[in-house]
């Protein structure tokens, strides 16, 4: 029994992770079941033994994703010491693995999924465990005389996140690491520090 529920696993991480190279070459719309089968040299219909449909594999693809994606976050903040740095860090990281996890990416920002209820929940649960997490780091900043005290840091969170998820998509055309490195600097000068002399 154990075999037979070991190898269904590796068949279906088979599964998922070619999907996933799919997902991210022809996009969720243009990719069917059989360009997943063919990958895997299978039968399409031995595909939903595992899986009820296309939408099904998606699912696993961004949630695994966004596990990775969040794990990445978190180690890379913890690294370091004061606010300031784990603010910037939380943003670099942010923006330069969201080109890795496009799968993620698209079931946050493409409102073609926004009527299915996965994509609803997914993103609100997201949305607050981003803002919660940022304004964690923003607590810590003023606790420790890095930032004004007399800020509202739930709405300075909210509006850090939406500022970095209205610029990010940008950063996909963006292709030389140099370019995207000093991209990714400015914005968070203008972030933290503003653009008005005080």
């Amino acid at each position: 029994m154990k075999k037979d529920n070991s190898k269904k696993a590796t068949k279906k991480e088979q599964v998922i992770k070619a999907a996933s190279e799919i997902f991210k070459q022809k996009g969720y719309e243009n990719t069917t079941m059989n360009d997943i089968a063919k990958h895997i040299h299978n039968g399409k219909s031995s595909i939903y033994y595992y899986f009820k449909s296309k939408e099904d594999i998606f699912q696993n693809v961004v949630l695994i994703e966004a596990s990775q994606f969040r794990t990445i976050i978190i180690n890379a903040i913890e690294k370091e010491k004061n606010p300031i740095d784990k603010i910037k860090t939380y943003i670099t990281t942010r923006m330069k693995i969201i080109k890795v996890y496009q799968n993620f990416h698209l079931a946050l920002k493409n409102e073609k999924y926004a009527h299915i209820h996965f994509f609803k929940r997914l993103n609100s649960i997201y949305d607050k465990e981003e803002i919660r997490l940022f304004k964690n780091i923003l607590e810590e900043g003023v606790k420790n005389n890095y930032l004004k005290k007399n800020i509202d840091l739930y709405l300075a969170a909210v509006a850090i996140i939406m500022a970095i998820k209205g610029i990010e998509s940008n950063f996909f055309n963006i292709d030389k690491e140099i370019v995207f490195k000093y991209s990714i600097e400015n914005t968070i000068e203008i972030l933290l520090y503003g653009i008005v002399n005080k």
